[in-house]
């Protein structure tokens, strides 16, 4: 019996010893080969944020054991970024990490003392250098009145574009910028002008969209103005 005891220990021992040397092995392997070094960082979806930026703000993972990053503090360092919303880290085995970044979707710039601010949906301002304003295809907010950047999220002008871009997308696409008067507030588009009464101008833009959707014709007027609720209209071909 005690043999049999002697035994059963030895073949565990064995058992234990062959099972840590195999799984020690595989960690040497994981951690200490070069197959698992990082080669290659991909970076996808960026537009106001510089691809060579983050490339050599990263360039420190090149050769790193890809098992061994710590993605949390790398996304903490990203999202420092504030033009980047979110970002998803993927690891492709052996030796490829991918940077799939999300940046903010403004809908609108705005400048003010020398300095432009790219405006989103949830009145939030971003302040941006003339290069990231310039590539940035945007309606810009012209207000007659000298107002910074927190209180622009107050005007009319700031509340329609933000109306047009929720609800009406088809006329928020062809919007190149938003002024106004002590009456109405005037887009400007490409091809024409349209002004609404400060007073009406949500009912006013929920009538045009409808308007738009009806004829799917933007490109032939002068003006669309509005009396309440009626639209006018100036064909570019009346006389």
């Amino acid at each position: 019996m005690k043999e049999n005891i002697n035994n059963i220990i030895y073949k565990l021992f064995l058992l234990t010893t062959v099972a840590v040397l195999f799984f020690g092995s595989i960690e040497i392997v994981r951690t200490e080969n070069n197959i698992f070094k990082v080669n290659k960082i991909f970076i996808n979806g960026c537009n106001l944020v510089k691809e060579e930026s983050l490339d050599k703000q990263f360039s420190y993972l090149i050769n790193k054991n890809i098992y061994s990053l710590n993605l949390d503090d790398i996304k903490t360092k990203i999202l420092e970024d504030e033009f980047i919303s979110s970002v998803n880290l993927i690891k492709i085995y052996p030796r490829t990490i991918i940077l799939d970044i999300v940046e903010i979707s403004p809908i609108g710039i705005f400048k003010s003392n020398n300095s432009n601010f790219l405006i989103d949906n949830n009145s939030n301002g971003f302040l941006c250098n003339s290069n990231i304003s310039n590539s940035v295809h945007v309606p810009e907010l012209q207000l007659i009145k000298n107002i910074d950047i927190e209180n622009i999220f107050n005007s009319s002008e700031y509340k329609m574009l933000q109306h047009i871009f929720t609800n009406h997308l088809k006329l928020f696409n062809i919007i190149k910028s938003i002024r106004s008067n002590d009456k109405n507030i005037i887009i400007d588009t490409t091809n024409f002008w349209i002004s609404f009464d400060r007073e009406h101008y949500i009912q006013q833009a929920n009538h045009l969209s409808n308007f738009f959707d009806y004829t799917n014709d933007e490109n032939h007027y002068e003006y669309i103005k509005f009396s309440h609720l009626d639209i006018i209209v100036k064909d570019k071909t009346a006389i």
